[in-house]
């Protein structure tokens, strides 16, 4: 997690009045430009889920299967109660897992966003869900678009994911779900 920090070096969602990102893009898998695999088509043959989405200044695109250990994405939104109320548990795994990479997905406008993120002192990185962040969604098994939504990744491969509020219950047997699959590889 500190590692992906410091390759990322976003600082409170990378926004209004926040520091300018410097990226590591060996390492975060970032390019500049467009996106290459679009939401729609997120999923391929093999089961993977390969996509990018930008920082939330727009100013990079990330890869989420390009880091090099297991990746927690969580999408969320500032007017959804259970989504405010799990960050500050997300920080905190990101803090103590420091070989998971945690990325928010903000389903808000980069702005509001920013803001908040700021206001709440959380300091994760966070990534522009978009247009498309409900097929992106869909694509990863949560038909319903309900708010919060976690995913787990190894190599682009999907090993748990979490509908609803998180408790350190959940996020115990994601991480020993990946944990699992990563031994069976």
């Amino acid at each position: 997690m500190l590692r992906a920090l410091a390759a990322l070096q976003v600082v409170a969602a990378t926004g209004v009045g926040a520091a300018p990102v410097s990226i590591d893009r060996a390492e975060a898998g970032l390019v500049e430009g467009g996106p290459t695999d679009p939401p729609s088509r997120a999923k391929a043959q093999d089961g993977s889920w390969r996509f990018e989405l930008p920082t939330l200044d727009g100013a990079r695109f990330v890869r989420a299967g390009a880091f090099p250990g297991p990746v927690m994405l969580n999408f969320w939104g500032r007017d959804c109660p259970p989504c405010v109320a799990e960050l500050p548990l997300l920080q905190d795994f990101g803090r103590d897992h420091l070989d998971w990479t945690v990325l928010l997905v903000a389903t808000d406008a980069p702005r509001d966003a920013a803001r908040f993120l700021a206001e709440h002192g959380i300091r994760l990185p966070v990534l522009r869900g978009g247009f498309g962040v409900a097929a992106l969604m869909r694509r990863a098994g949560n038909l319903s678009g309900g708010l919060p939504f976690t995913v787990a990744l190894l190599r682009s491969r999907i090993c748990g994911r979490h509908v609803g509020l998180l408790q350190a219950g959940d996020l115990a047997a994601i991480t020993s779900g990946c944990a699992a699959r990563l031994r069976n590889e």
